[in-house]
């Protein structure tokens, strides 16, 4: 594989890699007081900008919807994976509202991203 592979797709797998490392553990006890929405949102708001940056090679210029979409969708189906993936854990549980805040921070990664473009557009 290219090297111009890895420097796009390379961040997204390692990025995927530790998310399955952190759910394959038990939820350390410092976090159970956060909220699940910001602990998943804000993971996956990560994981969907890190897709779209692959996908569009890059978050300098405005991506395609197809890229936009396509990275938010990639994330979310992690998400599904990692929810069933948890559910087959020790003192995990995998859950539909955890899957649901996933969805909720690659949709915010999207939605991030387009005023971003917006903003970087309105100055040139």
């Amino acid at each position: 594989m290219s090297s111009a592979f890895w420097r796009w797709w390379g961040p997204l797998g390692l990025y995927m890699a530790l998310i399955f490392f952190v759910s394959s553990r038990p939820r350390p006890a410092g976090l159970n007081q956060a909220p699940d929405l910001l602990l998943h949102g804000g993971a996956y708001f990560v994981m969907a900008l890190l897709a779209v940056r692959a996908l569009a090679k890059g978050l300098r210029e405005r991506a395609s919807l197809t890229a936009l979409c396509g990275g938010s969708a990639l994330a979310i189906l992690y998400g599904a994976t990692d929810e069933l993936h948890q559910s087959r854990v020790a003192e995990r549980v995998g859950s539909w509202a955890d899957l649901l805040y996933d969805g909720v921070g690659a949709v915010m990664a999207g939605a991030a991203l387009s005023v971003f473009w917006k903003v970087q557009g309105d100055r040139r």
